[in-house]
């Protein structure tokens, strides 16, 4: 017989952040009103509550939310996976600061050569 529960809930053990409660604790942290969330995304009020009581949630809710709150929850939800990922402006603040960190070791070599001058 075919199993009618929802492959997602069928997990091996893995655990993930309950979105639901995600966005709600993220709604209350920010002190915002639901009201007001549920007009910007268009659906009642309840509809929304109705999302804080889901494990997951489709991908264009995830990101309506995301708009209309303005907060990355993707991006953030995204932290919890246990495989590092680099955006592409964290590589590229990484080339600068070790760009930095190489002009600030040339100064420091100019200024210790500097200083040996000035004691002779």
């Amino acid at each position: 017989m075919i199993s009618t529960t929802n492959k997602y809930k069928n997990g091996k053990g893995e655990h993930y952040p309950l979105i639901g409660n995600f966005i709600h604790y993220y709604i209350i942290q920010n002190k915002i009103k639901k009201a007001d969330v549920a007009r910007q995304l268009g659906i009642r009020p309840t509809g929304l509550n109705d999302y804080f009581k889901k494990e997951s949630l489709q991908f264009a809710i995830l990101w309506k939310l995301s708009l209309a709150l303005k907060h990355n929850f993707i991006a953030q939800l995204g932290e919890y996976l246990p495989f590092p990922y680099e955006n592409k402006r964290e590589k590229a603040l990484k080339e600068e600061l070790a760009e930095k960190n190489a002009h600030i070791q040339k100064l420091e070599i100019q200024l210790e050569t500097l200083r040996e001058m000035i004691r002779k």
